[in-house]
């Protein structure tokens, strides 16, 4: 389990570009940013209306498995569009988002980068069978990425073309087997947990000072 979930201070920014990571930026599924399977799949990742952690007029990201082998077999949902580009100079080392588990399942989630130092994934982080909505927290700066064929996180994450979030028991990019469901919502961009923390703490120091 990452050491970042339940440590980070909720964000509202709301910041959807036209292509390519910013700080604080945040994705609700309210409406369509380039989510896809990459290949032919019998049920791609998909936006569903009422699924999101609020329910009624929440949107969130619906990502399937089909129980069998060849197309749709494997749990991964890919972007080459609103989260790529340069985590680094974006100083962003960490995604947060909230993930619901819908299968009979147990899932290692992980998000996988690629760029010109190759593909890198995160730790996994473990959802069980049926599980409620949990936030959990993905670190991706160089050091803590694991390699599964690159040679070079900082050069991936200077300029990432593909992200994925996927389900792997072992680190792997392609995502594995089984069948299941995952929801996703309010993926957000976000820096080291002890910047805003410590931001936190400056701004409650300067609010005591002037009363």
């Amino acid at each position: 389990m990452s050491r970042f979930r339940r440590a980070l201070l909720p964000l509202t920014c709301l910041v959807i570009p036209a292509q390519g990571v910013v700080l604080f930026q945040l994705e609700t599924f309210d409406q369509p940013t380039g989510w896809g399977a990459g290949t032919p799949h019998p049920s791609p990742p998909s936006i569903q209306a009422d699924s999101g952690p609020e329910g009624t007029g929440d949107f969130a990201l619906r990502i399937t498995a089909s129980p069998t082998g060849g197309a749709g077999s494997r749990l991964a949902a890919l972007n080459t569009s609103l989260w790529t580009g340069d985590y680094l100079g974006a100083d962003v080392s960490v995604l947060t988002m909230d993930l619901r588990n819908q299968s009979l399942l147990v899932s290692s989630m992980r998000v996988a980068v690629n760029g010109p130092g190759g593909w890198f994934v995160t730790e996994a982080e473990s959802l069980g069978l049926f599980s409620p909505w949990t936030q959990v927290a993905f670190d991706i700066s160089p050091g803590s990425l694991i390699s599964v064929g690159g040679s070079d996180a900082s050069a991936t994450l200077s300029a990432v073309s593909q992200i994925r979030i996927l389900h792997s028991t072992t680190p792997d990019f392609k995502g594995g087997e089984g069948q299941r469901t995952i929801l996703v919502d309010n993926i957000r961009a976000v820096p080291e947990p002890e910047i805003p923390i410590f931001l936190g703490f400056g701004l409650l120091f300067l609010h005591r000072r002037r009363r």
